[in-house]
């Protein structure tokens, strides 16, 4: 089921101290899609000094996600002398650091939307409330929370036995309610399990595999994705997946560098063609490259391609960390024009990234921009460019180096 992110908040969360909100909201023009009555962006770009927010703002929607999908998976719902398994990362500069965290997520799902959220500390579950906003504004509560004492509503009531007994300290109910087939449930947490991920741009070789099974699997998927490696002018003219035998020397270097007990004899592996000259330019034929063989800015575009087309394919959500990791600002703007441009199943493309040039993208407008700072007591807050009086045409990375809107790393250098 298709599913948007309007709006994400955190609070007491690794450098976030104070509730923080950012949001997808927008007055409608070209860079929005309407879903249930509301303007919601393509594509929102977050900037900001290193060590202010901008991994932590990621983190925190990975492991709101996670907690959804995989709470009763949880060690300590198991047993009451297990050590929990609740990701629990306070702030810790102040006295807060026993406080819950909460995050909350505004989406729309079908033809609903929807506000969820959760608190918890390190081994329980404090509050959980889900509620569906009208087109008026007016809310409809299907769950309310507070410790153990779960009431439900509407199309979770049929789940009371799952509040009642089933769900354990350490668990959502929402996770476990959709375990125990609730619908509604199960609605709402395969669209976070399936529909919105969340990547790192340094780490991208972890979702080589995965653009790998695409390449193999779809032959449309695998032409978009040669088709784009074309634009992006890497001199390839085809691609191609062999089943490869690994030395018996590779496999122990993978196994003593890894810890893995277990190596394939046969591993997949990606080929480009490249066209070959002679001395007069004329072709002679095609050479062809193994994916390591080629530079670390292709290896790193064709791991994030199998995402970005299987995100443009299905209208999900996906949320990119350091997106400029390895990637020509050319690069970077492609990848930016195709959910701006391509992009007719409305998915969703949020980055971190330090890539000024972005701030200069003449086709995109303040309210695609946010920025991350953090304070003398090393709390970060987040802003958007658009609580800023200044009009869409104004030169925005300019006015960033100026230091009009903060956002910038103070560096001595004495």
């Amino acid at each position: 089921m298709k599913i948007a992110l309007l709006e994400f908040s955190v609070k007491n969360f690794k450098i976030f101290k104070e509730k923080l909100s950012f949001s997808m909201f927008a007055r409608k023009s070209i860079h929005t899609f309407e879903e249930n009555g509301e303007n919601i962006l393509k594509t929102s770009l977050i900037f900001g000094p290193n060590a202010s927010g901008k991994s932590s703002l990621l983190d925190a929607f990975a492991v709101f996600k996670y907690l959804i999908i995989n709470s009763t998976n949880n060690s300590i719902n198991n047993s009451e002398d297990e050590i929990s398994a609740i990701p629990y990362q306070p702030f810790k500069l102040a006295d807060s650091e026993t406080e819950p965290i909460f995050f909350e997520a505004v989406i729309s799902l079908g033809e609903q939307v929807f506000r969820y959220n959760f608190s918890f500390i390190k081994d329980r579950i404090i509050t959980e409330n889900l509620l569906e906003i009208s087109s008026t504004g007016a809310e409809k509560v299907y769950l309310r929370r507070n410790e153990q004492k779960i009431e439900v509503f509407l199309d979770l009531a049929s789940s009371k036995d799952v509040a009642d007994v089933k769900t354990k300290k350490g668990m959502l109910f929402l996770s476990a309610a959709s375990q125990w087939n609730n619908s509604l449930a199960e609605k709402i947490v395969e669209g976070f399990k399936k529909n919105i991920n969340v990547i790192s741009g340094p780490n991208s070789d972890i979702y080589r595999n995965y653009t790998i099974d695409l390449f193999k699997s779809n032959e449309d998927i695998k032409n978009k994705i040669i088709n784009f490696l074309k634009k992006a002018d890497f001199c390839i003219e085809n691609g191609f997946v062999e089943t490869m035998a690994v030395p018996e020397f590779m496999r122990k270097q993978i196994q003593m560098s890894t810890s893995t007990k277990s190596v394939p004899s046969e591993m997949d592996t990606i080929f480009f063609s490249h066209n070959k000259f002679d001395h007069d330019g004329n072709k002679l034929g095609e050479f062809k490259f193994n994916l390591g063989d080629e530079s670390v800015g292709t290896q790193k575009f064709f791991d994030v391609l199998g995402p970005i087309v299987d995100t443009l394919e299905g209208g999900k959500v996906l949320f990119i960390d350091e997106f400029d990791n390895s990637l020509h600002p050319f690069l970077t703007k492609f990848i930016i024009d195709l959910f701006e441009k391509t992009n007719p199943n409305n998915a969703q493309l949020i980055v971190t990234t330090h890539d000024s040039s972005l701030l200069s993208h003449k086709e995109l407008n303040k309210e695609q921009f946010w920025f991350t700072e953090k304070d003398k007591f090393g709390a970060a807050r987040i802003f958007s460019l658009a609580e800023f009086d200044i009009r869409n045409e104004i030169e925005f990375s300019k006015k960033y180096f100026e230091g009009r809107f903060g956002a910038l790393p103070f560096i001595n250098f004495e």
